[in-house]
């Protein structure tokens, strides 16, 4: 996904200066001096991907009319020389879906406690905005999926807290892409799963394939079993996507990981939901079968 400037001023041809705000918020300036001019085609290239940062390169080879190489070298000098900044951002789809807004209703409290109301929940809490709605009244956004455990806590904290109101923000564009949040049912999601699951089946690393669905938040989640050549990490590794307008969450990781997950009290509950959808042969989907049981009685 790429982040680019949203300003562009030509100081001389051979020389610009180039102002982008990346996700994090902050201006970045950078004086840069390119090895080679940039073209017209650079900058309509440029321009589609400040409008839709995940198109691919076949998307914008057809749309600049030139091939899909050159417009790969393109990318590949622009990204060389700073013109743009290639960032990859994990799990953005189930974050941006957790963002709440926040009222914290606080009475006659004080100046100063105020002040640590809005320090603790900007050091201790996902907290990325916080500021004052009126004399009494604290609001933010804060990124979480435990809204009770976050009112009980700032009520235990500071007694001056008359009440607290979690509303759940809805994006309906971020960086370029759509987020759309069309209602489900079971059926609809089995479907798409096993659309995914098909694609990822492919793969000849992958054994197994997992995945329950959740209709009310519009979402799959899928395991992907490896074998352990294959899969070189001690933990679960994942990945996020829209698929058919539906939150695709794809998680990674072999048997042992799974079955670790399964001991787990933290872990636990993420898999007595799931189903298989794949298996590579009779022998990994008995294994797995056995698996799945033990969740359940554990």
């Amino acid at each position: 996904m790429y982040v680019l400037f949203v300003e562009i001023d030509i100081v001389n041809p051979q020389e610009f200066i180039i102002c982008c705000r990346t996700f994090s918020g902050k201006n970045v300036t950078s004086k840069i001096e390119p090895l080679e001019p940039v073209t017209e085609k650079d900058r309509q290239l440029i321009q589609l991907l400040i409008e839709q940062p995940i198109l691919t390169n076949a998307q914008i080879a057809r749309k600049l009319g030139i091939s899909r190489q050159a417009i790969s070298e393109r990318r590949k000098r622009l990204e060389r020389e700073g013109i743009i900044q290639l960032h990859i951002f994990w799990n953005i789809v189930p974050k941006l879906r957790l963002t709440k807004h926040f009222d914290i209703i606080v009475g006659d409290a004080r100046d100063k406690e105020v002040e640590e109301l809005t320090e603790y929940l900007v050091s201790n809490w996902k907290a990325s905005l916080v500021w004052l709605s009126g004399q009494n009244i604290v609001s933010g956004i804060i990124l979480t999926e435990r809204e009770n455990l976050f009112r009980k806590i700032i009520r235990d904290e500071f007694s001056f807290v008359r009440d607290i109101k979690l509303q759940p923000v809805r994006f309906k564009k971020f960086l370029g892409q759509r987020i759309r949040a069309e209602p489900r049912n079971s059926q609809n999601l089995d479907e798409i799963a096993k659309k995914e699951a098909i694609k990822l089946s492919t793969k000849k690393s992958i054994d197994v394939i997992l995945y329950s669905t959740n209709s009310q938040k519009n979402s799959i989640n899928l395991v992907a079993l490896k074998n352990r050549r294959f899969h070189l990490h001690t933990s679960i590794t994942s990945t996020d996507k829209i698929f058919e307008n539906a939150y695709v969450h794809i998680m990674y990781g072999t048997y042992e990981i799974l079955k670790e997950m399964i001991h787990s009290k933290r872990k636990r509950n993420l898999t007595r939901n799931l189903k298989i959808i794949f298996a590579r042969n009779n022998i990994e989907e008995r294994r797995i079968r056995r698996l799945l049981r033990l969740a359940h009685h554990i």
